[in-house]
């Protein structure tokens, strides 16, 4: 009897076992998978991590306007990831951005590319963008280059109209042939280069044409054509000339100039006048209507 009745205990405490167990193996199976759910869910992770490419960009810390100097207190530098292709993206290190001004209005966060920066000086008020046919041209010009707009009048004189200008575009027409070049020019430019269109069509053979400075690293010429009476006075009270310009003796230039050309010009036309009246000494020199004999400085046979 003690030996059914210790069976029975073993078959007891097996039955037991065999129920505590249960719950056990359920916990172990659910840890299991949900331990090759996260090895799963690691492999596509690390599959993802391969396909991302990552890119560092700049970003503002603050709002600024145009014109304004980059510092070093707006300019944060983020490291982003996308599945796509950045291989093309117009990223901009910090350095590169440092003393640089925006070209435009900007809010903070926003993620900075070169196109969005210049170096130079602010943007003045009164610049704007302006497109010139009028100057002949350099058929070597390429854009971004600086140039000189000058004037050459009939009797040599030559000015410097406008000064170290660069040349955001150059405008081509359907031929491919180059029409125009944009600039950026001040209110006080524009007026000076319009007095020398005035020039162009009131003095025959006067023109304008664009002259290449050979570097960047040129410094500016100085520019120097006096504009006639009425614009000189025009620039004196126009309202959208922001900064004060200083002009030495611009109306004495202007007198000189037109002086200059007024002798040259009546010089020129007089000249057939003279020629007429050589003629006419000639032939009473020619005794006994004979022919009129060229001399040529050579001794006579």
């Amino acid at each position: 009897m003690i030996r059914a009745k210790y069976k029975y205990m073993i078959r007891a405490a097996v039955a037991g076992a065999l129920i505590m167990a249960i719950p056990f193996l359920g916990v172990m199976g659910k840890q299991r998978r949900s331990s090759q759910t996260l090895q799963e869910r690691l492999s596509y992770y690390e599959t993802l991590q391969e396909e991302y490419q990552y890119l560092t960009i700049c970003v503002l810390t603050q709002d600024v306007v145009a014109g304004e100097e980059l510092t070093e207190t707006m300019i944060q530098e983020n490291r982003v990831q996308s599945t796509q292709d950045l291989t093309l993206a117009q990223t901009v290190s910090r350095e590169e951005l440092l003393g640089k001004r925006a070209k435009l209005t900007m809010s903070k966060g926003s993620a900075l590319t070169r196109d969005m920066i210049y170096e130079g000086d602010a943007v003045a008020q009164d610049e704007r963008r302006v497109e010139l046919s009028e100057p002949v041209l350099p058929k070597t010009l390429k854009e971004n280059e600086f140039i000189d707009i000058r004037i050459v009048f009939p009797n040599g004189e030559d000015y410097v109209v406008v000064k170290h200008k660069r040349v955001y575009r150059i405008i081509r027409d359907e031929n491919d042939s180059v029409s125009a070049i944009q600039l950026r020019l001040l209110e006080q430019e524009l007026l000076r280069y319009q007095a020398a269109c005035v020039d162009v069509r009131s003095y025959q053979d006067t023109r304008l044409y664009a002259l290449q400075y050979t570097g960047e690293y040129q410094p500016a010429a100085t520019e120097y054509y006096p504009v006639n009476a009425a614009v000189f006075t025009l620039m004196q009270w126009d309202p959208n000339i922001v900064e004060l310009f200083v002009v030495d003796a611009e109306c004495e230039r202007r007198k000189l100039l037109e002086l200059n050309l007024e002798s040259y010009l009546q010089g020129i036309s007089s000249e057939p006048d003279a020629m007429a009246d050589q003629a006419v000494q000639t032939d009473e020199t020619n005794y006994g209507g004979e022919s009129l004999t060229l001399y040529t400085g050579l001794p006579e046979e």
